[in-house]
């Protein structure tokens, strides 16, 4: 065991070894990042005045290459083109030049030399720069003529104050590079050109120049030139800056500065490694100070803490010799000192005598513990029982959204059992994303952890399972908090609803849906035409359609033949529509189409087709006629006057088109009945012909005769809805039956009321079994109050019954149904219309 005095030499020296270190560390930081800067300030210092010192040179240059196109020489007429030359190559080589030529405003150029070569330079920006009026030197180019690396100092010519083209001169290309190839600076530090493309226009390494030399494109293959790519491409943004880049370990400082008037950078560079090259014997120095001072510091914690620990090592030697009694007591000469060792000497007694009450304390407190890990674990195997007997899935974490528990719920909607999941986080296993984005969702338990709030799961909300299974779920998370209130872990409850989403689902479907077509109904209708109700979905036709006759149809056939009707149509019309019209049922007999970018004149040919495939199509002979009224919104009016219009040539067109059809289904009804029952139609035609008779023998008019007749063939018409397991049972009729049978009168009336050839005599076909004395039916009528055409066909529908054979009597003769007739006369029958029969009708 190490003693207290070897602690404190080990803790103080490294006390002060740390703090020497720590503040001599700081000390050569400081020192390294002055240098640095400086060294950055000085880079950008020196290309700065190196760019000013290039931008003068080039513009000498522009104006001695101006001062040459301004000579009375170059648009002298009457010299010849080799006199020109002459003196334009001996300014040349006087001036360090490679040539000099004329271009015309074409571009079209002319070399003063002796083989008076050409070329076109119109494509070049030094030549476009010039000829605006702006002398300009060009970025180094590869030359048309030569194939070699150059430069171009190029100034507009001016003849009668109009610029007629320019002249210029060419220079050796490497030229930037010996004016930067002497620079140098310390024993590293070097300096380069490059362009505002990031090309190397000037380097000490002239073959870098050659190979047009550019870091920016390098970087993108050689990820070691990466910190140099980025550099250069910091300079071509033309400002002055300085950076650093390492290339083969070796760490660089750059200063740059654009150089005005060009497109060129000038940078200067210099290895890190020699701008910091004092610092290191700074360094070394300060070692050595670190470890002079280190050993004088150890000595002098030696001494001292020699001197603390002498005593204390007697005190816990006492204490060795008592450590089985625990009322020690210490010397007194140790307890009366006034200095540390008597205040820890007192301590020490006083720490033995309350640990003495305290263990008598932790033994009482040890069986309470006892008690409460019982209660403990019967309120655990209650909360596990709880648990896992609920409905729901439920998922524990930590407060760090580690996995705790999971119930049986929760595995099988998760696919996780609860020991393999247990401390993995939230997320991998409650894998959720949204139903329609796919995107994943952000957890509720992380939310809960975050805001220490209950949290809903975000609506749409899809589970996938470990086995992939994808689950519609809702939940909420909810913090769990210890007694201080701190966030200790978070609750997870979920459930699989998708029970719940089908049957919102379906509510959704029925609430925009007509349940009998499937096409959208009046809802749907109303809220897309106020949505697409915009100018960008013009042309907007509107399409209405009414079902002729279905009123008619479900009278007559059955509501069931009715819904039929309405499919039938529905599934025409959405089969001649294109995918994106909407087509709504928005009444019983009603339809709409909205038609989005539609003229009328393609309303009119969708509606064409329409008709022509109804035309095609039937539902057991019965006729299937819409009307069709259509209106197009082509400017900013009112939608729902278009609707109205709409609406207006539809009724306009139904007045024309539902009469016809009523009475062509009049037909199919009457032809219906009498192919399904062929003792009716033998029955019918002998009413008719009967009454008719009678008609003539009271000396009717023929219209009123017409009329006679047509009711008594058209008197049972209303048989139509009845079954004919009723109309041809062999046995009585029950109640039910009989009242079913009693209703074919109204049932004729409304089919013959619907059509206005038949509605003169659709009151004879209601009133036919009407009583004289009152007590028939439908309508309970009385003598007169009766039509006479109904009381003649009453007459002449018993007689035909009653001298008929049906299937549950047999036939009687004409003198028996004469002497009954005259029986139920003034009671059933108008006594004159029975007088008349009996006695003048020759049947």
């Amino acid at each position: 065991m190490k003693s207290i005095k070897s602690r404190l030499v080990l803790i103080f020296t490294s006390v002060i070894l740390s703090l020497l270190l720590g503040l001599g560390g700081l000390f050569i930081f400081k020192v390294m990042a002055d240098i640095t800067q400086n060294t950055h300030e000085n880079l950008k210092d020196m290309a700065q005045q190196k760019a000013q010192y290039i931008h003068v040179m080039i513009r000498e240059k522009l104006t001695y290459v101006g001062s040459l196109a301004r000579s009375p020489i170059l648009l002298d007429e009457t010299l010849t083109f080799e006199e020109k030359t002459a003196f334009f190559e001996a300014e040349a080589k006087r001036t360090g030049y490679q040539v000099f030529a004329f271009a015309d405003k074409n571009g079209n150029a002319t070399f003063f030399n002796t083989k008076r070569d050409t070329t076109n330079i119109s494509s070049r920006y030094y030549f476009q720069t010039a000829l605006k009026g702006e002398p300009t030197v060009s970025d180094l180019l590869i030359s048309y003529t030569s194939g070699e690396l150059a430069l171009f100092f190029a100034t507009p010519v001016y003849q009668h104050g109009e610029i007629i083209g320019v002249f210029y001169g060419r220079r050796d290309g490497t030229a930037l590079s010996e004016i930067i190839r002497d620079i140098s600076y310390r024993k590293t530090g070097y300096a380069y050109m490059v362009n505002n493309q990031g090309v190397t226009v000037a380097h000490k390494n002239t073959d870098l120049v050659l190979a047009q030399d550019n870091d920016i494109e390098n970087m993108k293959t050689d990820e070691s030139l990466r910190e140099l790519g980025e550099l250069t491409k910091h300079m071509t943004t033309r400002t002055v800056g300085s950076g650093t880049y390492t290339y083969n370990g070796v760490k660089k400082i750059v200063g740059y500065a654009p150089i005005e008037g060009t497109q060129w950078i000038v940078a200067y560079g210099l290895e890190e490694s020699e701008a910091l090259e004092n610092v290191h014997a700074l360094g070394r120095i300060l070692f050595m100070f670190v470890l002079t001072s280190g050993a004088v510091g150890i000595i002098i914690t030696y001494i001292v803490s020699a001197r603390i620990s002498k005593p204390l090592m007697k005190i816990c030697k006492k204490m060795d010799d008592y450590s089985n009694n625990i009322s020690i007591s210490l010397p007194e000469k140790y307890l009366d000192r006034r200095d540390e060792i008597g205040v820890l000497s007192n301590g020490i007694t006083l720490m033995l005598t309350n640990i003495s009450s305290h263990i008598s304390d932790l033994e009482e407190k040890n069986q309470q513990l006892t008690r409460a890990k019982e209660v403990i674990s019967i309120e655990r195997s209650l909360f596990q029982t709880t648990l896992h007997s609920l409905g729901d899935g439920v998922i524990s974490t930590d407060r760090n959204g580690n996995i705790q528990i999971l119930n049986g719920v929760a595995e099988q909607l998760t696919g996780w059992e609860s020991a393999a999941a247990h401390g993995l986080p939230i997320s991998a296993v409650f894998n959720i994303i949204n139903e329609f984005s796919r995107e994943r969702c952000s957890c509720p338990i992380k939310r809960t952890l975050d805001t220490a709030q209950i949290n809903k799961l975000d609506a749409n909300t899809i589970l996938i399972s470990k086995n992939g299974d994808e689950i519609p779920i809702e939940d909420s998370a909810a913090p769990i908090l210890d007694t201080k209130g701190n966030i200790t872990g978070a609750v997870l409850v979920f459930r699989d609803c998708t029970e719940k989403k089908q049957a919102q689902s379906e509510i959704s479907y029925l609430s925009y849906h007509d349940q009998l077509t499937g096409l959208y109904n009046r809802h749907f209708f109303e809220e897309a035409l106020k949505r697409l109700d915009t100018k960008r979905h013009w042309p907007l036709s509107l399409a209405m359609f009414d079902v002729n006759g279905l009123k008619l149809t479900n009278d007559a056939f059955g509501h069931q033949t009715g819904d039929k009707l309405l499919q039938i149509v529905a599934e025409t019309i959405k089969s001649m529509c294109r995918e994106d019209d909407i087509i709504s049922r928005i009444g019983g007999d009603e339809f709409i189409l909205l038609l989005l970018k539609t003229s009328y004149a393609e309303t009119e040919a969708i509606i064409n087709r329409i008709y022509r495939e109804l035309e095609q199509t039937s539902l057991n002979d019965i006729v299937i006629s819409v009307s069709v009224g259509w209106e197009t919104k082509n400017s900013d009016e009112d939608i729902m006057e278009v609707y109205a219009r709409a609406e207006e040539h539809m009724y306009r067109k139904k007045l024309i088109e539902s009469q016809s059809m009523r009475s062509k289904t009049i037909q199919v009804i009457l032809k219906t009945l009498n192919e399904t029952n062929p003792r009716e139609r033998i029955h019918s035609e002998e009413v008719s012909n009967i009454s008719r008779k009678i008609g003539e023998a009271l000396g009717l008019n023929q219209e009123t005769l017409r009329e006679i007749e047509m009711a008594g063939l058209l008197h049972d018409i209303g048989k139509i809805a009845i079954d004919n397991n009723i109309l041809n049972k062999p046995g009585k009729l029950t109640d039910a039956e009989y009242e079913m049978i009693k209703r074919h009168p109204e049932i004729g009336y409304h089919i013959l009321k619907s059509a206005d050839a038949y509605t003169s005599i659709s009151d004879y076909v209601l009133a036919h079994h009407e009583r004289w004395d009152g007590t028939g039916y439908p309508r309970g009528l009385k003598g007169n109050e009766i039509p006479l055409a109904a009381r003649i066909i009453s007459v002449a529908d018993v007689y035909e019954a009653m001298i008929s054979e049906r299937t549950y009597k047999e036939s009687i003769s004409k003198e028996e149904t004469f002497s009954e007739l005259r029986r139920c006369a003034g009671t059933q029958f108008d006594p004159d219309i029975v007088q008349v029969f009996c006695e003048k009708v020759n049947i």
